[in-house]
């Protein structure tokens, strides 16, 4: 049956992620401090180290979200019909123009009920420290006018390095922080936005041990 929704397509990443960390024997370990509203969108954003990162998510998120991506993926046979089919939302960054139509797309989308997810740093680090932020992401969620919820996964890039095929056995936290406030900021409040949210996923990232399941 037809879905225009695409979300039999995220209900089947979701089971998918939780059965290829099963079999390779990834524990995703889940503290979710954000008492989400079942009525709102959001605009998730985390830290990027790893494929696994993607897999985590998907089953940490108490929501279906669509991932904002570069449009280059949407050419990867299969991967990129399975991303049309779930309503992605592709970013042109070699265009300009197009990259201002698929924000103000998306920004309606949002703003229709759909939460997004991104990785702000834009491509996973190489070093396993958190890179700078593209500012995209936030003009985005401001112009929707919805809460920004941070973000830190930690233990992923040990697990599956950049570049690496072989996914190894062993745990993964991800800690969902308190959902950030946008409603009524303007351009000039885009970098102290920007600035609290790294500072979120930077702090939860860095935290000692393990997150406590909620």
């Amino acid at each position: 049956m037809r879905d225009p929704t695409g979300d039999w397509v995220l209900d089947l990443a979701r089971w998918w992620s939780g059965w290829i960390t099963r079999f390779a024997g990834v524990r995703i370990i889940v503290d979710n401090r954000a008492n989400l509203d079942a009525n709102q969108p959001y605009v998730f954003m985390a830290n990027h180290a790893s494929t696994i990162d993607i897999w985590a998510l998907f089953l940490a998120i108490p929501r279906r979200v669509r991932m904002i991506a570069k449009k280059q993926l949407a050419r990867i046979p299969l991967f990129g019909w399975v991303m049309w089919a779930g309503r992605f939302i592709f970013i042109d960054r070699q265009n300009a123009a197009a990259a201002r139509r698929s924000i103000e797309e998306a920004g309606r989308r949002i703003r229709g009920g759909v939460s997004v997810l991104i990785f702000p740093e834009g491509t996973r680090t190489r070093d396993g420290q958190l890179g700078p932020f593209k500012k995209g992401g936030f003009h985005l969620a401001m112009d929707a006018g919805v809460p920004i919820v941070p973000v830190a996964l930690r233990g992923t890039r040990a697990l599956m390095p950049r570049g690496s095929l072989r996914v190894m056995s062993g745990e993964v936290f991800v800690t969902i922080g308190v959902p950030i406030p946008t409603s009524g900021l303007t351009i000039d409040d885009r970098p102290a936005l920007i600035e609290r949210v790294r500072d979120a996923i930077a702090a939860m990232a860095a935290e000692p041990g393990a997150p406590i399941p909620r």
